[in-house]
């Protein structure tokens, strides 16, 4: 029950984190997302980090990365994922979800939205 309550207390603080550094970095004139590539790019060196010193099987393990980056931003637990396939030396493999991750999202995002663009 305390991994449970530590990853919500960590999902929290994540989630209030990214929107105080959202509201923060603006985006420019042209629209280019900075905020959000600030935060993605923080959150995969925090989990590099976390995943260099931590203990994978303590609580501040799962506190750290499922909790805060899990919230703070998805690309932290998917470039760990990224990663242990290219410490495995599963270098296609790794490759492979990389671009389908990115594509498959890219497009499910672009789906949902027409299609409830459409029903509204």
């Amino acid at each position: 029950m305390a991994n449970y309550l530590l990853i919500a207390l960590g999902g929290a603080l994540g989630s209030l984190l990214r929107y105080f550094v959202g509201i923060r970095i603006q985006p420019s004139e042209s629209f280019f997302p900075v905020n959000i590539l600030l935060i993605n790019v923080l959150g995969c060196f925090l989990i590099g980090m976390v995943l260099a010193l931590v203990d994978a099987k303590s609580q501040l393990f799962l506190f750290l990365t499922i909790g805060i980056l899990g919230s703070f931003t998805t690309m932290s637990a998917f470039s760990a994922q990224a990663l242990d396939l290219l410490l495995d030396e599963k270098y296609l493999l790794a490759t492979s979800y990389v671009f389908l991750t990115l594509l498959s999202c890219i497009i499910s995002t672009v789906i949902a939205y027409y299609l409830f663009k459409a029903l509204a």
